[in-house]
């Protein structure tokens, strides 16, 4: 007896080897799409954190600018509110001269003229030497 193979053994040889090639390369796309998606996810995966942390800092951000906006127009509206304030006692105490000045009573003259605030006192002053009674090119009052 040869020993030998036969050609139905080959036959099956040669099949079982390509079947074999063929899976080989089944399972070598398959790992290039395993490999892909890992790829992908990882990507997906930064991006997500990528984002939360930009949020978290522009939230953070935005919110001290905001709290920083508030304060100034905090600041800003005291500051509105005091020159109202100070604008209505210049007006008050220059009426209050400006009476006693109609009515000739130079004691209550002044009087007024004590109550006036230093920075109002000069653009009173400023005023007068314009000789406002006389003069028709003055301005009305020492607020212009």
């Amino acid at each position: 007896m040869t020993e030998g193979i036969s050609p139905t053994e080959v036959a099956k040889d040669v099949r079982d080897r390509a079947h074999q090639s063929e899976r080989n390369r089944e399972e070598h796309h398959d790992r290039r799409i395993v490999i892909i998606e890992a790829v992908l996810l990882a990507i997906v995966a930064v991006l997500a954190a990528w984002s939360g942390f930009a949020s978290a800092r522009w939230s953070t951000e935005s919110s001290l600018k905001l709290a920083k906006a508030s304060a100034t127009r905090t600041e800003a509206n005291e500051a509105e509110v005091s020159g109202l304030v100070t604008k209505n006692f210049d007006a008050s105490t220059f009426n209050d001269w400006f009476t006693a000045y109609v009515l000739g009573n130079t004691s209550a003259m002044r009087v007024a003229e004590n109550r006036f605030r230093p920075q109002f006192r000069v653009a009173f002053n400023a005023w007068i030497a314009t000789d406002p009674f006389h003069n028709p090119k003055s301005p009305p009052g020492p607020t212009y």
